[in-house]
């Protein structure tokens, strides 16, 4: 089979014009692979296919791992979406052997961008390592993680909601953080340690809270069902009656 023409495309690619009117795009490397530059003859053109349909595999694989690092597990499943096995197993190899894809320096500096840039602890991240296919014993070797460090950006953390969770008090406002920050992936000893360390009564705001009850209710209620019906309201946030009419006296 003779080629009559090449037009050069994007992206390292040319479109391979033939003598029985059929047209191929064929990858470059493809092309001087098969010193077809020279020679202008296709022998076997469904070699040349199979051949061409592997770099566009790879070139597919190279272009998924641009945006950002990826485990081998997350380029399989990728690739497999697409193609068959053994093209599958071939890129990864490729991959592998050219040092593009390792999942343990993945490991490292996915555990390391996730604890400097965001707010997720260590359970979050070894959590969301293993479902990318890696073993969580051999994440415990590769990172380190280091439990001062933890203890310093979780208290921030801490700190930070506290402030924006004024609508709660005491022992609700307690169980709500822990729920938070486990989501979140930290240890419920560290975070009740942290959370023992701070005053989590938030008076001025009770009060506040008090009086907007008092006031919306005032006119529908007696005295006693009353008292009975802000105290439950201000129980179910955390809120003690009597210690806000305490600080209010």
């Amino acid at each position: 089979m003779k080629v009559n023409k090449y037009e050069r495309l994007k992206n390292g690619k040319y479109k391979v014009y033939l003598d029985n009117e059929d047209t191929v795009t064929l990858y470059e490397d493809v092309i001087l692979n098969n010193n077809l530059i020279l020679s202008h003859q296709i022998e076997d053109l469904s070699t040349i296919l199979n051949e061409n349909y592997n770099y566009e595999a790879y070139d597919i694989a190279i272009k998924y791992l641009s945006v950002k690092m990826r485990s081998k597990k997350e380029i399989k499943t990728y690739l497999s979406k697409y193609y068959e096995d053994d093209i599958v197993n071939s890129t990864l190899n490729k991959l592998v052997k050219n040092g593009l894809i390792n999942d343990s320096i993945y490991v490292y500096a996915y555990y390391k961008d996730k604890m400097n840039l965001s707010n997720d602890g260590p359970n979050k991240i070894i959590d969301y390592l293993v479902k990318q296919g890696i073993k969580e014993e051999d994440i415990k070797e590769l990172i380190n993680v280091n439990k001062e460090d933890v203890y310093n950006k979780l208290t921030k953390l801490v700190d930070k909601k506290i402030k924006t969770s004024k609508r709660y008090s005491g022992n609700i406002l307690k169980q709500r953080l822990i729920s938070y920050f486990i989501n979140l992936g930290y240890d419920i000893d560290m975070i009740n340690e942290i959370l023992n360390t701070k005053n989590l009564t938030n008076i001025e705001e009770g009060i506040k809270e008090y009086n907007k009850l008092l006031n919306k209710y005032k006119d529908k209620y007696d005295d006693y069902k009353l008292e009975a019906y802000i105290r439950s309201k201000l129980y179910a946030k955390g809120f003690d009656l009597d210690e806000i009419k305490r600080n209010i006296d």
